[in-house]
């Protein structure tokens, strides 16, 4: 199990909500990660940052993250991932399963993906909320996590070569689980995450997805 639980209590997704502003301390660097940890004013749940450089070119670091086939190979234990709905190429709704250890009931999220590109400023950002759709009633037996807002955040360094990557979490998975345990465990996954996804980025064969690569042909970077 790869950080099961860690990956349960703190889902797919980084959380930030739009209304508040963590105080950000770094923490630690672990694993070529730096790590910090967010106070949020009137909550018990501590928010946690991940920072690093990826060394790959942006296009397949975003490729990673927006890849639905490939989900599971970065994101520990995830029962079930899949597509409901692709409302435009940079625009889609999902659905992700997370399996937790007995005696914690599994976790789902529907959710939409947006991906927003600044060209300009070499710059890519991943907004991800929850939302509810027809193909994905709640399940019984299943907790229904909430996502507020959500997000990656990317830029591309050296001449292309390499990118940088910011993550961000704050994460209630609802139901019984107490609020330091929480903590706790999201405090490892930013390291998991983002090392996750620089495994596959980095691969020499890697292809990048159609809809990124579509989009680089129309506009290259």
């Amino acid at each position: 199990m790869k950080f099961g639980l860690a990956f349960f209590l703190s889902t797919f997704y980084l959380f930030s909500f739009a209304t508040v502003t963590p105080h950000w301390e770094k923490i630690e660097t672990k694993e070529n990660v730096d790590i910090f940890r967010g106070k949020i004013e009137g909550s018990k749940v501590v928010a946690f940052r991940g920072v690093s450089t990826i060394e790959a070119p942006i296009a397949k670091v975003i490729s990673v993250i927006y890849d639905v086939s490939r989900m599971k190979e970065w994101m520990s234990d995830i029962k079930v991932v899949k597509l409901l709905e692709k409302t435009s190429r940079f625009e889609k709704i999902e659905y992700n399963r997370t399996g937790a250890p007995w005696p914690v009931s599994d976790r789902d999220f529907v959710y939409s993906t947006k991906v927003k590109v600044d060209r300009e400023n070499k710059t890519i950002e991943i907004l991800i909320e929850s939302v509810e759709h027809k193909d994905a009633p709640p399940v019984e037996g299943v907790v229904r996590g909430q996502l507020h807002q959500s997000r990656y955040f990317l830029k591309s360094l050296e001449n292309g070569e390499k990118t940088y990557v910011e993550v961000e979490i704050l994460a209630d998975p609802k139901g019984s689980v107490p609020k330091w345990v929480v903590n706790l465990f999201q405090a490892r996954w930013p390291v998991t995450t983002v090392n996750g996804i620089r495994k596959i980025a980095i691969e020499k064969n890697y292809q990048i997805h159609p809809d990124i690569q579509a989009s680089l042909n129309e506009v290259p970077w």
